[in-house]
């Protein structure tokens, strides 16, 4: 089945940030949303592109569907944790909103890996590879790429060449928050416990996982296949 690609527009931590204490304080969906198209309305004067805007921010926070329990436990990490880990927290709810932010992530990555700079080209080819040469594509990639500049984690060199800018996240919740978000956005039952802090999609970020981190949340199951120590999601956040 073709996936969609709907990640349109480029996207602030602020509006993020927005969106969120928007639905703190009136704990109600389709309230936040009107409140959210209000404060955006400052920023964003093309009524197409707002609402396009709006839209996003929504099926990150407001629209989660079955990641509702997430969403919630995600909600509470975010009143606790401090400023320069709250994107940590929006990153877990932007994985699972949308497949094409979480495949670019990954790309980068893998990329980031081998290589101290990046071009757009390169993730562009990767990402063809993986959805297809799409036209919406063409439109979507740079406005994902703008999104993580934003944010603070892609730093441009010149045009089309960036470098990746790792920050690290020490809240033991907000880990948890990324690590159940790669999991549960994987066609995958398990992965090794090993393979946790390098997961790809989390590419910005330093993160410490231990098994005793593990059993600590019932959203993770811990189990041995072959010898080595494996994880899966549990019921721990649905």
């Amino acid at each position: 089945m073709s996936k969609a690609i709907v990640f349109s527009r480029p996207i602030k931590p602020e509006w993020l940030d927005k969106t969120v204490e928007f639905l703190l304080k009136c704990q109600d969906e389709e309230r936040s949303k009107d409140m959210l198209l209000e404060f955006l309305s400052s920023y964003i004067k093309d009524r197409t592109n707002l609402l396009k805007t709006r839209s996003i921010l929504a099926r990150i926070w407001l629209e989660v569907g079955e990641n509702k329990g997430l969403r919630d436990r995600a909600l509470e990490v975010f009143k606790t944790c401090n400023n320069s880990e709250r994107l940590a927290v929006h990153w877990a709810m932007m994985l699972l909103a949308f497949p094409i932010f979480r495949d670019l992530c990954a790309i980068i990555g893998k990329l980031s890996d081998i290589q101290d700079e990046i071009t757009l080209s390169q993730i562009k080819r990767r990402v063809y590879e993986v959805w297809g040469e799409r036209s919406t594509l063409e439109h979507s990639i740079p406005k994902n790429i703008k999104t993580l500049r934003e944010c603070g984690v892609l730093e441009q060199v010149k045009p089309g060449v960036y470098r990746v800018l790792k920050r690290e996240v020490k809240n033991k919740d907000v880990i948890s928050l990324l690590i159940y978000a790669v999991l549960k956005s994987r066609d995958k039952l398990y992965h090794s416990v090993w393979e946790l802090e390098r997961f790809k999609e989390l590419f910005p970020f330093i993160i410490d996982v231990s098994i005793a981190d593990l059993h600590r949340h019932d959203a993770f199951v811990l189990d041995r296949i072959g010898g080595e120590t494996v994880v899966s999601i549990g019921r721990g956040f649905c």
